[in-house]
C-alpha cells in the first residue's frame, strides 16, 4: 500500500529518507555527500518520484521508485 507521504511525520520522513540513501548507495561508495544525497531524495519524495509502500505483511515502509510502486500494489 502506498502512504501518503504528507501523513508522516517529519521525523518518520526524515528516517525513511536517510535509509534509502544509505540503502542505495551506502557510505563511501559515492562522490556526494550524504547531505546532498538527502537533499536529491527530499526533492525526488516531493516531486512524487520516490513514494512510501509500506507492506503489511512485514509491517515496515520504505521508499521506492514510484514507478516500481504501481506494479507492486
Amino acid at each position: 500500500m502506498i502512504i501518503p507521504v504528507h501523513s508522516l511525520s517529519d521525523e518518520a520522513l526524515e528516517n525513511l529518507i536517510k535509509e534509502y540513501c544509505l540503502r542505495d548507495w551506502g557510505l563511501n561508495e559515492t562522490e556526494f555527500p550524504l547531505a546532498a544525497r538527502i537533499e536529491q531524495v527530499r526533492q525526488a519524495v516531493s516531486q512524487g518520484r520516490l513514494v512510501v509502500l509500506y507492506s503489511e505483511h512485514f509491517e515496515t515502509a520504505q521508499l521506492v521508485a514510484a514507478d516500481d510502486a504501481r506494479g507492486l500494489v
